[in-house]
């Protein structure tokens, strides 16, 4: 069944202290976090065979941490998903071709927004209530979907859990 994982990077540096954003390093907890959610959910489970990730320093940081649980996986730096919105989002996951397991890191609003958008009927409440206000640093949303990449969309997927990294 394929699944998407929806994850957050991990807590950054203060934007103040970076002139570019795209700049801004993992804090010393968030690389904590990071190494700490690959191992989660690779103990729920949950290997990636594809990842796509963010340009950012942060989100580049944060999987190159969380990869760090699983095997070998096919990492596409994904430029669209920076600043992007759900459709962004959502256009990525669609050329998953016939991965079982996608990651996606990225950003808020945009991770907890997507999430919302394709977690439909048999959704966890407590999940859903989770990413309600946002999706925590160093967590990462689960999805399960009955169906072929190309047609994921509105309401068409599961959110059966949230694996947080963040209580190191």
């Amino acid at each position: 069944m394929p699944t998407l994982i929806i994850a957050r990077h991990a807590k950054a540096e203060n934007p103040a202290d970076y002139g570019n954003d795209m700049d801004r390093p993992l804090e010393l907890i968030g690389r904590q976090a990071s190494t700490k959610l690959g191992q989660e959910l690779a103990a729920a489970g949950y290997v990636p065979t594809l990842a796509f990730v963010s340009p950012s320093l942060r989100t580049q940081q944060t999987w190159k941490l969380m990869a760090s649980a699983f095997g070998e996986v096919d990492t596409r730096v994904e430029d669209d998903l920076y600043e992007t919105d759900v459709e962004g989002l959502v256009d990525v996951a669609r050329t998953s071709g016939d991965a079982e397991v996608v990651v996606m890191v990225g950003h808020e609003p945009t991770s907890s927004a997507s999430t919302a958008f394709l977690a439909g009927s048999g959704s966890d409440t407590a999940s859903l209530k989770n990413i309600a206000l946002g999706l925590n640093t160093g967590c990462a949303a689960v999805l399960e979907y009955d169906g072929d990449w190309a047609d994921l969309g509105s309401s068409s997927a599961r959110l059966v859990k949230v694996i947080s990294g963040r209580d190191v």
